[in-house]
């Protein structure tokens, strides 16, 4: 009768076991991952980039990482691009605009022939070896420089992978601000 008496408490929390109800599991999902985040950032850049391009043509536009870009043409000398759209370095005059595209430019470059390098590029100091020239915003409607002296530079981190800094560029009428981590090209004549 203990047998029988053991077997009927066991069997008895065994069903109630099975039976109490279990909470309904429930996973949070994942957050998106941010598609303008560089991975492989250097300690020196930001992660992303905060460009934002302003003109009476082209609106305001918010360029991402990956629209981010610096040509260089000779060690001394390249061309930083920001574009909404996606960029082709080897050839930065192939694209048909669209009515939404925009791109904004401009060129740093040393006088002494130095190799680019961390260092600030302001226009305000015409005697400075730095040279920033070039200052463009285009679109399908309109290509107009931005002129002046309120256009400064600071290359934070120049590397083989990305060069990185702050652009703070204003006449009143274009603007381009923000910080940056632009991917390094070295354009090669098809020559």
């Amino acid at each position: 009768m203990k047998k029988f008496l053991t077997l009927s408490m066991l069997t008895a929390l065994v069903l109630v076991g099975c039976n109490k109800a279990t909470a309904p599991t429930t996973t949070t999902p994942a957050p998106a991952a941010d598609a303008d985040v560089v991975a492989d950032a250097p300690k020196e850049c930001p992660n992303k980039s905060s460009v934002v391009v302003k003109s009476d043509e082209t609106g305001t536009v918010n360029v991402t990482a990956a629209n981010s870009w610096y040509v260089e043409q000779s060690p001394d000398n390249g061309t930083f691009y920001f574009t909404n759209y996606t960029f082709d370095p080897q050839n930065a005059w192939g694209h048909t605009y669209t009515d939404k595209d925009s791109m904004a430019y401009f060129t740093v470059a040393t006088k002494d022939k130095k190799a680019v390098a961390n260092g600030v590029w302001d226009a305000s100091k015409k005697d400075d070896n730095n040279k920033l020239s070039d200052t463009n915003i285009s679109s399908k409607t309109a290509s107009r420089g931005i002129i002046g002296d309120k256009k400064k530079v600071e290359i934070t981190y120049f590397g083989s992978d990305y060069v990185c800094g702050d652009v703070s560029i204003d006449d009143g009428y274009g603007t381009i601000t923000g910080k940056f981590i632009a991917k390094y090209h070295k354009w090669t004549s098809s020559l």
